[in-house]
């Protein structure tokens, strides 16, 4: 690889940053947004992006994700991490469990089965998520420096499982009962990333300056233009 660029020159003319792709992105596909939050949560870190007036102002990282969440469930249950992986990916969590809503029999596979509660692993990810949401949002000097009154929120959980019995909860946190206009996104696929790219470089981005060429003049004519203009 090193001997097939050696005698390439390459000249960089711009550098996008990811995060910067992804905001432009969603500017582009929803009419009207242009200030907006962008939250990405991993499996052990989750990092927030903040868009004003389509630029890219604010970001930030937290070293937990949602790894966080399965600890918590583990440690109060007594379950291990990957039986709690299990539930999750294939149980919705919901807030009208009642006492009577076990863990079913099949998750218990190869292990003894223990009557546990669905409303106590709910209650314990409610409990982390709602946390969490203050920590890197609502309670956030740095996103209330800039803007006090959030409309728009995106939410992007991309880990190596799809723990689909948290999504509930975050859209119910997040949204803060319909305060915000919250939306779930998907994984950002590279296409999407390189269309970004292209149009901006082909036909700039709304925030962005354009250059104006100034022909350079001899000091006689500044001068003229200092004296009758």
């Amino acid at each position: 690889m090193k001997h097939i660029f050696e005698n390439c020159n390459l000249k960089l003319k711009k550098i996008f940053l990811k995060s910067f792709l992804k905001g432009a992105f969603l500017s582009n596909n929803n009419n009207k947004t242009d200030t907006f939050c962008q939250i990405n949560i991993n499996n052990n870190n989750t990092k927030i992006f903040y868009f004003e007036n389509n630029s890219l102002k604010f970001e930030q990282n937290f070293k937990f994700g949602n790894d966080i969440i399965l600890k918590d469930i583990s440690k109060i249950t007594s379950l291990k991490k990957e039986f709690i992986k299990n539930f999750l990916v294939k149980t919705e969590l919901k807030q009208n469990f009642t006492n009577e809503d076990l863990i079913e029999e099949e998750f218990f596979e190869g292990c003894t089965f223990r009557k546990i509660k669905k409303k106590l692993i709910y209650e314990i990810a409610f409990a982390r998520i709602k946390e969490i949401s203050n920590l890197i949002l609502f309670n956030n000097v740095n996103i209330n420096y800039y803007n006090k009154t959030l409309k728009f929120l995106f939410l992007e959980i991309s880990s190596n499982y799809q723990l689909k019995g948290l999504r509930e909860i975050y859209k119910t946190i997040f949204s803060q009962n319909g305060s915000l206009n919250f939306e779930f996104l998907e994984d950002f696929s590279s296409d999407k990333m390189l269309i970004t790219a292209n149009q901006i470089v082909h036909f700039g981005w709304k925030k962005e300056a354009i250059p104006v060429t100034h022909s350079k003049k001899s000091i006689i004519a500044r001068l003229f233009d200092t004296l009758f203009n």
